[in-house]
């Protein structure tokens, strides 16, 4: 019985608590207003003969049009157009018991609590546009009535009974719609609030998807793009969205993302607008205030682009940080009823998140360029610091090449602790050469002997090497390597202090004697005797033989002096 019950009620083409109900209580007056006709058709059954009967073909049209708009009603309410159910079912109840009630002159009171059970029925069901409605039956059957109680006898009075059950049954209805009433007032709220909670949900999830874009380093474009994107799926009511962001100049709103083959013209002509502009998106950077701008209102800002023609509805919404207005989200819609004041809240919060995203995709976007910056100058500082070193090490090859050349003998050393010798001239061994070539530790077998060559390096330039024998069994373990590369780096650097040391006494006898051929300069007292010192002083210095000074412009050819005309 339960599962034919459900099936002949069946409200499952309507997700929402409040059509469902709205299903339901179509039914049940369907139901209770064939039963109350079935009971009517009995009551007042011995009105149908007599000289005050009413005629057989109005009683036919009125069950005809009762049945058949109750039908109908049923067949569009299973099929899921629940508005057109209840508009059959209010002209059907004023067709059958409004009409029916009315023709018979409006004697009764009851007739007046059916025409504004009408009333009431027609505006819970269709709310405005059904009080209307009943209202404009209700009144066209009461007009009819009062037109033709002269022509409807007084009726007798009925039997008690009959009225009991005829007032119940109103009662009830009327109890019934109050009931209903107040479920549909309750259902409303929580359906509001529960779509309150949904679009709360929709916000979470659309800001939860943005930022974790954010937090996987997208390009500010693709974020910018990717939101405007969940926007249009999230809400089917918006069929074009854009994001216009504020150049650095602060005069202009320039669209970086849009939506559709629309958005991609407009971006490719460089789509801008003034800010404070006399535009929804020129007040919104201006003002920093919502803007829902509708196409046929007489005071709007909206202004009609040739690109989106089908708009309605434009709602833009601030981006803000802080106090500072970084752009506007623009949401178009083609429905008029788009956009209430009860949304404007959830798609401001919605440009909130968005404009905290977009500046931490800005920042990401501005640290990464200075990391690429300071990347480059990393690389541009190795660059010179390792031409500072090639020059180094260039500059100290050629002092080294200059010292040694100006030594008078080759230097070298060479010990045999087990003979007890030693020689100045050490000889080039292939292990030596190979460790000035290499710039590498070179080990060697010669004789039953394991051969040790290290390279002796100045500012990483090579200026020799030395080498070492060892017994063949003799093993150098990682730390003995470290050691003779150690080694071999303190030499270097303590022959280059040497090196340096008398070079700073040449330089030093070199000043002193500069020094004192200059104060025998200046102690002659002619020309003649300070050429004759000068000459003296280069013989001893530089052990000339012969030395050759003159003072004057050389002679010229023809005999001609320099100068001479």
């Amino acid at each position: 019985m339960k599962r034919w019950i459900d099936w002949l009620y069946d409200t499952s083409r309507y997700p929402g608590l409040l059509d469902k109900d709205r299903a339901r209580t179509i039914y049940g007056f369907t139901s209770i207003i064939i039963v109350m006709v079935i009971f009517f058709a009995i009551v007042y059954s011995n009105s149908l003969v007599g000289p005050n009967a009413t005629s057989g073909t109005l009683i036919i049209f009125y069950l005809a049009a009762f049945l058949g708009l109750n039908i109908l009603s049923v067949i569009l309410l299973r099929t899921g157009r629940i508005n057109a159910a209840s508009i059959a079912l209010v002209i059907g109840y004023g067709l059958s018991l409004g009409l029916g009630t009315a023709e018979r002159g409006m004697y009764s009171p009851l007739s007046g609590m059916i025409l504004l059970i009408l009333v009431v029925l027609s505006g819970l069901l269709l709310q405005v546009r059904g009080l209307i409605l009943g209202f404009a039956m209700a009144m066209i059957s009461f007009v009819f009535g009062l037109s033709v109680r002269a022509n409807v006898p007084l009726p007798q009075t009925a039997d008690s009974v009959t009225d009991l059950i005829t007032g119940t049954a109103i009662m009830l209805a009327f109890a019934g719609l109050i009931y209903l009433f107040l479920r549909f007032s309750r259902i409303s709220r929580e359906e509001g609030l529960n779509q309150a909670l949904q679009e709360r949900l929709k916000l979470a999830e659309i800001t939860t998807q943005i930022t974790q874009r954010i937090s996987s380093r997208m390009a500010l474009t693709d974020v910018l793009n990717n939101a405007i994107e969940q926007i249009i799926a999230s809400y089917p009511d918006i069929y074009h969205a854009q994001i216009f962001l504020v150049d650095s100049t602060g005069q202009k709103a320039r669209l970086s993302a849009s939506t559709g083959e629309v958005g991609k013209v407009l971006l490719e002509r460089q789509h801008s607008l003034d800010v404070g502009s006399q535009s929804v998106i020129g007040r919104v950077t201006l003002q920093g205030m919502p803007i829902v701008a509708r196409a046929n209102s007489t005071d709007t800002v909206h202004r009609r682009n040739e690109f989106l023609p089908d708009t309605m509805v434009e709602a833009a919404f601030p981006l803000r940080i802080g106090k500072t207005i970084i752009g506007t989200l623009d949401l178009q819609s083609k429905i008029t009823s788009a956009f209430q004041d009860r949304d404007v809240p959830v798609f401001q919060t919605l440009a909130d998140h968005l404009a905290i995203s977009i500046d931490n995709a800005r920042l990401f976007e501005e640290t990464e360029e200075r990391l690429e910056e300071n990347r480059h100058l990393v690389e541009q500082s190795r660059s010179a610091l390792r031409e500072v070193e090639r020059l180094n090490r260039r500059l100290t090859g050629h002092v080294w090449s200059e010292f040694l050349r100006d030594q008078p003998n080759n230097m070298g050393l060479s010990i045999d602790f087990d003979q007890n010798t030693s020689s100045q001239n050490a000889e080039w061994t292939s292990g030596l050469e190979g460790a000035v070539e290499s710039n590498q530790l070179v080990q060697q077998k010669q004789d039953q002997q394991r051969v040790i060559s290290a390279p002796l390096r100045v500012r990483g330039q090579v200026i020799g090497a030395m080498e070492f024998e060892l017994d063949e069994e003799g093993n150098l373990s990682p730390e003995d390597i470290d050691l003779v590369e150690e080694i071999s780096d303190r030499f270097g650097l303590a022959v280059e202090n040497a090196r340096l040391y008398e070079q700073s006494q040449r330089s030093a006898q070199r000043e002193a004697l500069i020094n004192e051929i200059a104060g025998r300069l200046q102690s002659t007292n002619n020309v003649e005797t300070t050429l004759s010192e000068a000459a003296q002083s280069l013989k001893k210095t530089l052990r000339a033989n012969k030395v050759s000074i003159r003072l004057g412009p050389p002679p010229t050819t023809n005999g001609r002096k320099d100068g001479g005309q």
